[in-house]
């Protein structure tokens, strides 16, 4: 196999690893110089499309020509969009359409001046106005800006001299503050609640141009209303977060950083001249608390001067004030290293994976994306800042909550979207890494913790759930070298138990079924079985498998005080907090608890909108089962034609239609 057929293979092995999320991505040349910048709605497709066996000359080129590849997550698209604008003006990529004009994204402008003015710009200037943006989505800006013509009365002219009121005021555009119509407070109050639609507590102005849109709607004005509605949806497009610019100069770094076991990887993102100019993306290995390490790594990294820069943000850890005494005493610089407290709430514990989907992302505490930053942690609490300084640990010294209460919310929002980002960057890096390199030093404690002959290499974990004896389902998982083998997943609905609440039997069931078929079949058994419980669970499942003549070991895991339990033996094994072998048994069981309770999830619904159609008329259980596998959904069945329901259902048209409106009328409340 040549060199260019490994580097490749590679390459395509990287691109096949990289997550389903939004961000912007990096080809590099054999001098390492970036040749190619682009952005993403789903990473891992993008970048696996490069690999396809069809792909036109200029594609073919750039692989061929590359030798590295890399990425950087965003939240969403948006941010995706601008960092990688802000990437090729960096590098000048060979690849990328470079155009010389330097032009960049719009951005608003506030004026500094008595009445000041609100317009479209692309200059930024140090002037004392107020800037807000840059927004890449230019219809919605246009359409926010007929928003504020139509419903604030601001003026129009460039220059500001006493005059009578201009036609604008006539037709009740302008305030004519020219002519004295309006006082300052009053005009300024217009201007004040426009900032907040576009940075900061756009609640209250928000429900305000609602109700002017419903008021419109009532008197039948429905161009008006229409407009409103167009103005409203272009400031939520407008407000989507964006972490990766904004209108602060201020030369600052957003340190991230993630552990999984000994393996740590630290994301910093640099922002200059408020844009994201680059990532650095550090692996290591420490023994240290996740909460320790900070300090050791900012001394290694920042070693110029020059490239230090006055405020760096970080997530509450330990040393940091040292670390801006040492930066003081070592270099003579003044670092302000600010650490911004994220409170935790618990991660959901079911997601919106298919179980049939072998290549989707591995679940992890972090969960899937939303909205700007709660795509990225949506666990964590982003508050007020009244709420950080109350709910924070009362270990961090007064001067930290003063700086933090000082902060403009609008701010400290944003401070923590982009520390978000740069941890999101983190932990998917360090899931990576432990995909790549397997779990082993967990594979090998959990095997002294349970004096096994043999490495458990393979884990089975088994979880049951239901709706107070309804919907009952165990789930299956299997753990490979300490990583999820998702393709041996299985779910099993339950016969016995279906109506009734009986864990042990539920757990008999499910062992018995996968591990006859297994014997069976002459399959590969498991080293070691995960049951999610208490020694009840575990010696139900012992009764199975002693029945099945099977000498595979066993463990529960009871999630109370996470002790550990063998068959028939009533004390438990007690871990350590940080031990690895209790967090990989942690992650086995976490997953059964998604797995689980994903099906259960579905089953529950798949059922209630059975229901629903058996509400419809003409519509029995057979039916229901049809219109459920050709419609899916309440919505679609209303919004379909007669002739498709008539096709699905083998009906006359006029029963369709009766039908469809019956849909139509349960989705209104009239049914």
């Amino acid at each position: 196999m040549s060199e260019q057929t490994d580097v490749r293979e590679t390459l395509h092995q990287y691109a096949l690893s990289a997550p389903k999320t939004s961000g912007v991505y990096l080809w590099r040349d054999d001098k390492d110089i970036v040749i190619y910048v682009g952005k993403a709605k789903s990473l891992k497709n993008r970048l696996s499309s490069y690999f396809a066996s069809r792909r036109d000359i200029k594609t073919r080129i750039l692989v061929s020509r590359a030798r590295r590849l890399e990425y950087i997550q965003t939240d969403n698209e948006y941010e995706a969009l601008l960092l990688e604008n802000n990437l090729i003006k960096k590098y000048k990529p060979r690849y990328n359409i470079n155009l010389k004009d330097g032009k960049t994204y719009p951005v608003l402008k506030i004026t500094n001046e008595r009445y000041p003015r609100l317009y479209r710009t692309r200059r930024v200037q140090n002037d004392g106005a107020r800037y807000f943006g840059p927004f890449p989505n230019v219809s919605a800006l246009d359409d926010f800006l007929s928003l504020v013509k139509r419903s604030y009365t601001l003026r129009q002219c460039k220059r500001l001299k006493k005059q009578e009121p201009c036609l604008y005021f006539h037709i009740g555009r302008c305030s004519a503050p020219c002519a004295g119509k309006i006082s300052e407070q009053d005009y300024q109050r217009d201007i004040d609640e426009i900032a907040l639609l576009l940075e900061g507590d756009f609640v209250q102005p928000l429900a305000e141009l609602k109700n002017k849109m419903q008021a419109a709607a009532a008197a039948r004005e429905f161009e008006k209303a229409a407009r409103i509605r167009d103005g409203i949806q272009a400031v939520q497009v407008l407000r989507g977060q964006n972490t990766v610019e904004d209108m602060d100069p201020e030369a600052r770094d957003y340190i991230g950083w993630a552990a999984e076991g000994a393996l740590i990887t630290f994301t910093v993102f640099k922002m200059r001249g408020g844009k994201v100019v680059g990532r650095d993306l550090y692996r290591t290995e420490s023994l240290k608390d996740e909460s320790e390490v900070l300090p050791e790594f900012l001394i290694a990294y920042y070693t110029d001067p020059q490239q230090i820069p006055p405020h760096i943000f970080v997530f509450s850890g330990q040393g940091h004030e040292l670390a801006e005494q040492w930066f003081a005493d070592r270099f003579g610089v003044q670092v302000v290293i600010t650490a911004i407290p994220l409170e935790e709430k618990p991660a959901s514990s079911s997601t919106d994976e298919a179980y049939s989907d072998p290549e989707a992302e591995p679940h992890s505490n972090y969960g899937a994306v939303s909205d700007a930053v709660k795509a990225a942690e949506p666990h964590l609490n982003y508050g007020a800042v009244a709420d950080t300084a109350e709910n924070s640990s009362g270990n961090e010294p007064p001067a930290l909550h003063k700086h933090l209460a000082a902060m403009p919310s609008s701010v400290l929002r944003r401070h923590r979207a982009a520390l978000a980002m740069a941890r999101f960057n983190a932990k998917e890096d360090a899931a990576r890494r432990l995909k790549e390199l397997g779990d082993f030093p967990a594979v090998e404690e959990l095997q002294k913790v349970l004096g096994l002959e043999h490495p458990p290499r393979r884990i089975e974990g088994f979880d049951i759930a239901h709706l107070h004896g309804k919907y009952t389902v165990a789930s299956l998982i299997s753990f490979k070298d300490g990583n999820p083998d998702k393709k041996n997943y299985r779910i099993f609905r339950l016969r016995k138990t279906d109506g009734i609440i009986d864990d042990y039997t539920s757990m008999r069931e499910a062992v018995a079924r996968r591990y006859t078929r297994l014997v069976n079949e002459g399959s590969e058994l498991p080293d070691l079985i995960m049951i999610d419980g208490g020694i009840g669970q575990v010696n139900a499942a012992k009764s199975i498998l002693d029945a099945l003549e099977l000498d595979i070991p066993l463990v529960g895991l009871a999630e109370k005080n996470e002790e550990l339990y063998r068959p028939h033996v009533n004390r438990p094994i007690v871990l350590p907090r940080r031990s690895a072998a209790l967090r990989l048994l942690q992650r086995v069981r976490d997953e059964t608890h998604r797995f689980a309770n994903t099906r259960n999830n579905r089953l529950r619904s798949k059922e209630s909108l059975h229901l629903v159609f058996e509400q419809l008329p003409h519509i029995g259980a057979k039916r229901a089962a049809v219109l459920l596998r050709s419609f899916s959904s309440i919505e679609k069945l209303a919004a379909a034609s007669a002739e498709a329901a008539a096709s699905a259902l083998k009906i006359t048209p006029e029963q369709a239609e009766e039908i469809i409106a019956a849909a139509g009328k349960y989705m209104n409340g009239t049914l």
